[in-house]
């Protein structure tokens, strides 16, 4: 007798149950790890697919503050001899119970420990229990005391034998005095029962002014020739001495062997200095193996004796920043010997466009072209695969490309039509335009900051609804009616506050609209103003007196109704907006909001007058349209951190990370509690504002006493801008805020984007 299915039976059997399992796990993998954590519970078929190999042999936990201890050990305990993988970087937050477990997932053969606290014992332990390890880092404190515990460890040292590639994060205590004590010390390292290895990688502490290690160590490498397999060295940009001193001590070992290098980043390490070392210069005559290089933070010439890069042809990640001998003729070089190039770092290069020496024909006279485009052009066209560039901190204006058909540096940019992340100054995106309505008029105020001439009164555009306002995917400004744009708010600019525009004028389109439209995948975009320094910044740390602002007068011209085109980038995760003096009624934060539906990353500086905060009340509208921030950070000496504010960054759900700097605003503790507990996932509240000491530490101890125990993760710094211990304070920060969060500096090209 025929089975008759019923309708109930029908109702019954949901969709997914009549896929199959290699459907579902098709799906499963562009799951998050977050919903994928919770899909378990769902069914016991799902709680089944969940184990299966492809979906846990690679566990990238680094960075999901939600985890928690018992979560971590529910997830991994049922699949621990399927793991292959296991990333925690930066899961400082972890307890014991977690780590202890890494020693029964005995099929690991990359493990990731930076930030997790775990002593030496307990880490010999674990290497011991993991037969199959060949990929290991982890952070030490005092790297005295590993020395001992491998010698008593015969599993960890057979585990050092087997490693390919080795990361050491050094977590020093810092010491805060005006006569401070430095011990130096040496004595042998691990390196000694390292046979295999071809990686090694050093981390160091984020930049903070004042604070320098306990003491400083000296690898003594007795067994040089463990080191002859070498090929990757890298050092983070991180002013940490206990750090760069035990990197440079291997690197020279290494050079004895005279190794050809893949990838050497070496940011700060003078050339000219390791160039007369035994062994450097051997292992750089020769350039043709090599992938990515970073000789950064230093001033060599190019070309010259010390580096031969007629030979790196081979060339992908370049980090030439803050150089102030790269010039036109050294990027005509780039341009001929490394086509390859996809990442290249210019940042504060700030004479590029200096042409080479030229005998003039009335005298002897040697002089140089001061407005030479023609390497960047050269390099522009050459390297056709580049895809991330950051040339911020570099003033290049209309008169520089006269002899171009270019109308400006973003025109030219605009060639190409692959960039993914890209920094340059506001000024780049300037251009001079006849019209008499766009004709400008600055003051000089006696601080020597420009700013444009404005009314304020009680009719200022910055009190205006934005209710009404288009964005930037409106018809009015689509790309296909760039003469709509006209129907957009006012902006800095005179003309479009205009009346009405002469019907035979052609419709005007911005140098960056130019831009977007060649490059619709951008994923990381900055405007740096080069006259800018943040009170935290890379170069001296948490350092508030060294802020300094004077913006180029080009970059004036830059202002709200320029900037609305970013919002047509969909892919754009990062964006970072620096001293740009015409942004006024913050039109274009809504339009970037409504737009750039998958930023995660949003950094504001010092945007408008600095006297006057206008682009506030177009910041606020903005907020309830981030559906995926996770990162925001916001520096404006006069901002209020007021009830209306919080209000407002409350309506971003998604918001993980928060750090404000206000030199002169205010802050209401009340609102920052009523934020907490409205934005369930914040793990990370940095608020450095004018208020007094003792107001400062009484909330943040009331913050972290109240949600240490839901949020595991969490961190919060409260503290006076210009209290004497402030960087005493964000020294007690997790590394990772405060490089990512704290310090203020371009995150484009500063790394190679497949460099661990």
């Amino acid at each position: 007798m025929a089975t008759v299915v019923t309708e109930k039976d029908l109702k019954e059997e949901s969709s997914f149950d009549r896929l199959s399992d290699d459907v579902i796990l098709f799906i499963l993998q562009h799951l998050s790890l977050r919903d994928f954590f919770n899909l378990r519970f769902v069914s016991k078929r799902f709680a089944a697919i969940c184990k299966d190999k492809s979906l846990v042999r690679h566990l990238q936990f680094s960075k999901n503050y939600w985890l928690t201890t018992d979560r971590f050990q529910s997830y991994v305990r049922p699949v621990v001899d399927k793991i292959e993988t296991l990333n925690l970087n930066s899961c400082y937050w972890l307890k014991a119970a977690a780590v202890d477990l890494i020693s029964k997932c005995t099929n690991l053969s990359s493990l990731h420990l930076t930030q997790v606290k775990v002593s030496m014992k307990n880490l010999c332990n674990i290497m011991s229990s993991l037969p199959n390890l060949v990929n290991l880092s982890f952070s030490i404190s005092d790297i005295r005391d590993l020395h001992p515990e491998l010698a008593s460890s015969t599993g960890a040292q057979e585990c050092l034998a087997r490693l390919i590639s080795l990361s050491l994060h050094f977590r020093h205590q810092l010491v805060y005095s005006n006569r401070p004590v430095i011990n130096f010390c040496t004595g042998p390292t691990l390196f000694e029962y390292c046979r295999n290895l071809e990686e090694f990688h050093v981390y160091g502490f984020p930049s903070n002014a004042r604070g320098i290690p306990k003491y400083i160590f000296q690898p003594q490498i007795l067994k040089s020739e463990n080191l002859k397999n070498v090929k990757v060295m890298t050092l983070n940009d991180a002013m940490d001495p206990a750090a760069r001193m035990f990197f440079f001590g291997t690197l020279l070992s290494v050079c004895k062997l005279s190794v050809k290098f893949k990838t050497l980043l070496q940011p700060l390490g003078n050339v000219d200095q390791l160039w007369s070392m035994d062994g450097y210069a051997t292992c750089l005559q020769n350039m043709e193996d090599l992938v990515h290089f970073d000789p950064s933070r230093t001033t060599f010439q190019i070309p010259s004796d010390v580096l031969h890069f007629e030979s790196a042809h081979n060339l992908q990640y370049l980090n030439l920043s803050d150089n102030a001998a790269v010039t036109s003729e050294t990027l005509h070089l780039l341009a001929d010997t490394c086509p390859k190039l996809t990442s290249l770092n210019l940042q504060n290069c700030n004479y590029i466009l200096l042409g080479p020496l030229k005998q003039q024909q009335q005298n002897s006279e040697q002089r140089r072209a001061y407005n030479d485009i023609s390497g960047l052009q050269a390099l522009l066209m050459a390297c056709v695969e580049l895809r991330s560039l950051n040339i911020s901190g570099i003033h290049v204006h209309t008169q520089d490309l006269i002899s171009t058909p270019y109308s400006s540096l973003a025109a030219l940019l605009a060639m190409n039509n692959n960039w993914q992340c890209l920094s340059m100054s506001p000024c780049c995106l300037s251009v001079e335009r006849s019209s008499k309505n766009n004709k400008r008029t600055f003051s000089l105020v006696p601080e020597g900051y420009l700013v444009k001439r404005r009314r304020i009164g009680t009719g200022a555009a910055c009190h205006q609804s934005f209710a009404t306002f288009p964005d930037a995917n409106s018809p009015s400004t689509s790309q296909e009616d760039p003469s709509a744009s006209s129907s957009s708010p006012p902006s800095s600019s005179p003309s479009s506050s205009s009346p009405s525009t002469t019907l035979d004028e052609p419709a005007f389109v911005s140098e960056l609209e130019k831009l977007v439209r060649s490059c619709p995948s951008m994923e990381n975009f900055e405007l740096n103003c080069s006259g800018f320094r943040s009170a935290f910044n890379k170069y001296f740390g948490v350092h508030p007196t060294t802020c300094t602002s004077s913006p180029c007068m080009f970059s004036l011209t830059v202002g709200d109704h320029e900037l609305m085109c970013i919002g047509r980038w969909k892919h754009l995760k990062s964006l970072q907006l620096t001293s740009i003096p015409g942004v006024n009624q913050g039109h274009c934060l809504l339009a970037i909001a409504k737009g750039c539906v998958s930023l995660e990353q949003l950094s504001i500086a010092c945007l408008g007058q600095i006297a006057h905060c206008l682009y506030r009340n177009g910041l606020l509208a903005a907020f309830p349209f981030f559906s995926k921030l996770k990162d925001f950070r916001l520096e404006h000496p006069y901002m209020k951190v007021d009830e209306m504010m919080l209000t407002a960054m409350a309506k971003c759900s998604t918001l993980e990370r928060v750090c404000i700097i206000a030199k002169n605003g205010t802050m209401d503790t009340e609102g920052v509690k009523d934020f907490f507990e409205k934005v369930q996932g914040l793990i990370n509240f940095q608020l450095y504002t004018g208020r007094s000491l003792s107001v400062c530490r009484g909330l943040q101890a009331y913050l972290m006493s109240r949600y240490k125990k839901t949020r595991p993760a969490i961190s919060v710094c409260i503290h006076p801008l210009l209290n004497g211990g402030l960087q005493e304070a964000t020294a007690m920060l997790p590394d990772q805020h405060i490089d990512e969060m704290t310090i203020l500096k371009s995150r484009v090209s500063i790394r190679p984007h497949d460099a661990y």
